[in-house]
């Protein structure tokens, strides 16, 4: 059982968790409120976190830096699909049917 001093910080490490989840399932609508829930828990903890948080502490550590390198690889992979959407647009572009030279003035004698 958790004592209840350390369980604020169990919850921030699950919370961290979650995220990871919610990050990899691509549910960012849900993130919004995992935020608002989390920024809530932090106000209300000490600012000197007692000893018997520290696995909870590291633990929640070590999940925010998985957090970090899970946006990173989907920063990747979006920057990396745009770049096919861009390269697909110039493709279709050289199909287009060539665009008339018409001069804009007609001049009749």
């Amino acid at each position: 059982m958790t004592p209840p001093d350390v369980a604020p910080y169990e919850t921030l490490a699950r919370s961290l968790e979650r995220e990871l989840e919610l990050l990899g399932e691509g549910a960012y609508a849900e993130l919004e409120t995992l935020h608002a829930e989390r920024a809530t828990l932090l106000a209300g903890l000490p600012a000197t976190p007692p000893e018997s948080a520290r696995p909870a502490l590291q633990r929640a550590a070590l999940m925010n830096k998985r957090v970090e390198m899970e946006i990173l690889r989907r920063r990747e992979v979006l920057l990396l699909e745009a770049s096919t959407v861009l390269r697909v647009e110039r493709t279709a572009r050289g199909y287009a049917p060539a665009a008339e030279n018409r001069p804009h003035v007609r001049a009749t004698a």
